[in-house]
């Protein structure tokens, strides 16, 4: 299977020429997406569901590598990510807009068919799920999978206990909830039922100075040698497995779960 990295998804953005997307890769995205991607293969063309897409620009890189792509939400965060998907795919002839289904509303009360997915993924979203929302879905999820396809999830990760709280932020009040290794499996593993394969651990190695001079800085599409650059010195993996007990990390920030049906 071809590596995916920082470089080939910044020559994505470069093709796809979206003015939102002008500056390239977001600083604390340059280690988490190639690990998600490499978590699905592109060597055959699939179905896959992304979940809490917001404005991510990963579903036209699945329906560019020609998989059937469905994007759902419910706007919490971007009332207009539908509009969004729909002005892309309607300016860029390069990709068929027959193969992607934008469907704006709660992932919780959708049809979905069932065992119809190769792939689904939730990046950053199942942590805003109030209640035991996060749980449900993961029950839906394996509904939703074909056999042997594979859930990829991503959550803030905390080793100081579980955390749930209320954030403001411009005048918008989201939940999130911060969770301890144990937390993941009795939450999204378990309810699941799913075959966990592995996870990651991944943080950050100085995280005052990318907070300082990074967190909200794109890295421009002219400087791919850059974004690899900052991608290791600032990201590492600290684990990759599925041991249950782990040691201390000093910054770890994002666990990343692959289950497999």
């Amino acid at each position: 299977m071809k590596k995916i990295g920082v470089r080939q998804l910044q020559d994505f953005l470069k093709i796809l020429g979206v003015d939102y997307y002008k500056d390239g890769l977001y600083y604390y995205k340059l280690l988490e997406y190639p690990l998600i991607l490499k978590e699905i293969d592109f060597e055959e063309s699939g179905k896959i569901l992304d979940i809490g897409c917001g404005k991510s620009f990963l579903p036209l890189y699945f329906l560019y590598r020609g998989f059937e792509t469905w994007v759902v939400d419910n706007g919490e965060f971007y009332a207009d990510f539908d509009k969004f998907y729909r002005q892309i795919l309607d300016s860029r002839r390069f990709m068929d807009d027959e193969n992607m289904s934008i469907i704006w509303g709660n992932f919780q009360e959708i049809d979905f068919p069932t065992g119809y997915f190769d792939f689904i993924t939730a990046i950053s979203t199942l942590e805003h799920f109030k209640f035991s929302g996060d749980m449900q879905a993961a029950m839906k999820i394996n509904a939703l999978l074909k056999k042997g396809g594979r859930f990829i999830v991503t959550l803030p990760f905390s080793q100081a206990g579980t955390r749930e709280k209320f954030f403001d932020n411009n005048g918008h009040t989201y939940f999130q909830r911060d969770y301890e290794l144990d937390c993941v499996f009795k939450r999204i593993v378990e309810p699941s039922k799913l075959k966990l394969k592995y996870f990651y651990i991944i943080g950050e190695r100085f995280p005052s100075l990318g907070k300082f001079f990074f967190f909200k800085m794109p890295f421009a599409k002219r400087k791919n040698t850059w974004a690899r650059l900052f991608s290791k010195l600032f990201w590492k993996v600290y684990y990759k497995g599925k041991d249950r007990k782990l040691p201390q990390f000093k910054y770890p920030g994002v666990i990343i779960m692959v289950l497999e049906k």
